[in-house]
């Protein structure tokens, strides 16, 4: 098999208004997949229904063969939307909870990201601004080596230039046997490295494929059909 993830028929609603409805897709192995949506739109909802933090109403997802459970999160690398290393008092001790919570935590690239990113490991977050705290949450959760990589709007608090950093962490921590995706609504800074996308509209596929595919069909970028998408929204 290989498919690192399906979802089928998966469906969520809040205080009456469906977030999600009957959304069917699969993602297969060694992927980079951009989830696309403007914000609100439900990317959030489907990562943490992964992640098994929500529960459906109705529909199932598969990851990696099974049901969603601790087994399928300890081959995940969950990096969501909100900074969640609040607890600690500086890095170093970020990292070593990170270690010791995780067994494909991978230490020394941790050490190599946040020294290109030039951070000392005894800074404290205090000390950060909102996007430093973000670099820091992204270079730790990257350090693991996990089959599937869930990384929830990474480039919203960034600046441009750290963005391309990031970018190129996400290509360099990603290989045959790993999964990205990436859910955003910044798609021009990251439609070179997507393999495939999916659209999400009105809680549903609006639209997937290969990335080159699309372009090819559409005569345009996948910024530009993002924002065709959109367009009256």
């Amino acid at each position: 098999m290989n498919e690192i993830l399906r979802v089928q028929d998966l469906s969520r609603s809040f205080y009456g208004e469906k977030v999600l409805d009957g959304l069917t897709f699969s993602v297969e192995k060694g992927k980079i997949v951009g989830l696309l949506a403007p914000n609100g739109k439900g990317k959030t909802t489907l990562i943490r229904l992964i992640m098994g933090l929500l529960t459906e109403d109705s529909g199932r997802i598969i990851v990696d063969g099974k049901p969603v459970s601790e087994k399928t999160n300890a081959i995940i690398s969950y990096l969501p939307d909100s900074f969640v290393l609040g607890s600690f008092s500086r890095i170093k001790d970020a990292i070593n909870y990170m270690a010791v919570c995780y067994s494909d935590f991978d230490t020394s690239k941790a050490h190599t990201l946040l020294s290109t990113l030039h951070f000392d490991e005894k800074q404290k977050f205090s000390s950060m601004s909102k996007g430093q705290k973000e670099q820091v949450q992204l270079a730790l959760f990257l350090s693991r080596k996990a089959k599937l990589y869930l990384l929830d709007e990474p480039l919203a608090a960034v600046d441009p230039a750290t963005r391309s950093f990031i970018i190129s962490t996400i290509l360099s921590s990603f290989g045959e046997d790993n999964t990205v995706i990436i859910s955003t609504q910044l798609v021009l800074d990251i439609e070179k490295i997507l393999d495939e996308v999916i659209i999400l509209k009105d809680g549903k596929v609006a639209l997937s494929g290969e990335a080159d595919a699309l372009r090819e069909e559409y005569g345009k970028t996948l910024n530009d059909i993002f924002i065709e998408q959109f367009r009256f929204v």
